[in-house]
């Protein structure tokens, strides 16, 4: 081997090991490029995620203030119809003190009987004057309620409710 085959050789092997390290340099660039670009994709999909649950912790906050705020009106329309109760249960109280009295200053009523007999159980079909006057005492009954009632603030729609 003569000196030019020898430094042919050398010259090539530096030629092939100078595109070997050529090529990995390019390689590890693209590879680089490849893993930024998929890097940059991981984090808009992250900021599209963090988004999107940003916009589904607000919705569950709106959701929780909204359950708040029907218990608080549930609770609200409770006590309503717990007042509007005690109003029907003083209205009847009312109702049958005045039905009492009526049965205390009639003569023809039969003494002992309670509000509870249903008032018309007692009566006989040669009773004909006696209903009258139960339905007229009872008429007045309900006239007195709903004069008390005007007087105390409340409205007919609010006695129908009752």
């Amino acid at each position: 081997m003569d000196t030019g085959q020898l430094v042919l050789i050398i010259v090539l092997a530096v030629v092939v090991i100078a595109v070997v390290i050529v090529a990995v340099v390019i390689g590890r660039r693209k590879k680089a490029e490849i893993n930024h670009r998929r890097a940059e994709e991981l984090r808009e999909k992250a900021q599209q995620e963090a988004i999107g649950a940003h916009q589904a912790k607000a919705e569950a906050a709106q959701a929780e203030a909204s359950a708040l705020q029907a218990e608080a009106e549930a609770n609200r329309l409770r006590k309503d119809a717990e007042r509007h109760a005690e109003k029907a249960d003083e209205a009847h109280g009312r109702v049958e003190e005045h039905l009492r009295h009526a049965d205390k200053l009639d003569p023809n009523a039969t003494a002992g009987r309670s509000a509870d007999d249903g008032r018309a159980n007692d009566r006989g079909p040669g009773n004909v004057d006696r209903d009258d006057a139960d339905r007229s005492n009872v008429a007045e009954g309900e006239r007195l309620t709903r004069d008390r009632s005007r007087r105390e603030g409340s409205t007919r729609e609010d006695e129908r409710n009752l």
